[in-house]
């Protein structure tokens, strides 16, 4: 079996390319290989090529129901990983921490300052009294 290359002139026969295992027919006296200097091809003798045909045929009628078999498991097998997957999150969103980053809540968190704003009309008579007890106090320190 002679090896060529893409563009190489060569006699009539048949030649696979050995990269896509594509067959090319060259009839007549022969011509150019298809492809570039990247393209590596063999000649196939004729009685070979008659062999090799229903041989490859066979394999393709052999394979094909567990092709098939292949394919459907690894639909299934998908389909089970994003369920997983969409589960896991949900699961893992509800027992997580209420972690925010980028935010920081030095005097509380919104509902605490929510709660506080609700509450505001009761704790102003409370701050009121205790600015006058402060005043009340540095008019004594400063009579002093």
């Amino acid at each position: 079996m002679a090896r060529h290359q893409g563009g190489d002139k060569v006699n009539a026969g048949f030649y696979l390319n050995s990269g896509t295992w594509e067959v090319t027919t060259l009839s007549g006296k022969g011509g150019t290989l298809p492809g570039g200097k990247d393209a590596q091809f063999v000649r196939v003798p004729t009685l070979g090529a008659l062999a090799f045909a229903p041989l490859m045929g066979a394999v393709y009628a052999i394979f094909l129901p567990f092709i098939g078999l292949a394919l459907v498991a690894q639909y299934a097998a998908k389909k089970v990983a994003a369920g997983a997957r969409d589960v896991t999150e949900s699961v893992m969103g509800t027992m997580s921490p209420a972690w925010r980053p980028g935010e920081a809540h030095f005097t509380g968190t919104p509902e605490e300052k929510e709660k506080a704003k609700a509450k505001e009309g009761e704790q102003a008579p409370h701050v009121e009294e205790r600015l006058k007890k402060i005043e009340k106090e540095i008019e004594r320190r400063e009579k002093k």
